[in-house]
């Protein structure tokens, strides 16, 4: 039976138009995340080299003490906590301890290599947190009160006594986008036909 309204041409359009959207949106946020990354003025900011964040391993553990205690705090601290790290050439140069609670990554304390310049890594470090974030599905990132508003420069807005950046689903794997809080409601009823209308 062929489609005389044109339905399924439709949903192939929304389908269509739903992955430009998530691929402008996808190249918006490497762009804010190179901006944030940059170093020197706002006016013409030069990208931090090199540097990647990840989630914290075993092995980062005595580099984050050594932060720690670079930073006046107990290296124990980092044995008994996660941490997410900036790291660079194999060097630690920075870590933000996290927690994930229900749908929310919580961050906490910062721990930046002085030498390495404590704005710009902090930046690269929240900027990064919730790239991982959004990789996990979480819904929100929430960074405590820190030192310098560096989450503020990450792009994070200023709630009550925290910083929080509430995240965008990405598309899913069938290129759908991702179903949580009210797109989780609509899917329960299917897929709504959406008419297509030629302009004439």
């Amino acid at each position: 039976m062929s489609d005389p309204f044109g339905i399924e041409l439709a949903r192939e359009r929304q389908r269509e138009l739903l992955r430009e959207a998530e691929e402008r949106r996808t190249a918006g946020v490497l762009r804010r995340f190179r901006r944030s990354a940059g170093e020197g003025k706002r006016g013409g900011q030069v990208e931090l080299e090199g540097v990647e964040v990840r989630w914290g391993l075993a092995e980062d553990e005595a580099a984050v003490a050594e932060l720690l205690e670079l930073n006046g705090m107990p290296r124990w601290v980092s044995y008994e906590e996660r941490f997410v790290v900036a790291w660079r050439d194999g060097k630690v140069l920075g870590a933000v301890r996290y927690r994930m609670e229900s749908k929310r990554l919580l961050l906490g304390l910062l721990a930046v290599d002085p030498w390495a310049g404590e704005e710009r890594v902090a930046r690269v470090l929240y900027a990064g947190a919730a790239d991982l974030a959004r990789e996990l599905g979480t819904e929100e990132v929430v960074a405590s009160a820190a030192r310098g508003g560096y989450p503020g420069l990450a792009g994070y807005r200023r709630r009550g006594r925290d910083w929080r950046m509430d995240i965008v689903p990405t598309l899913d794997a069938c290129g759908g986008v991702a179903k949580g809080g009210w797109r989780r409601v609509l899917s329960m009823f299917g897929e709504l036909p959406v008419p297509f209308h030629g302009h004439r």
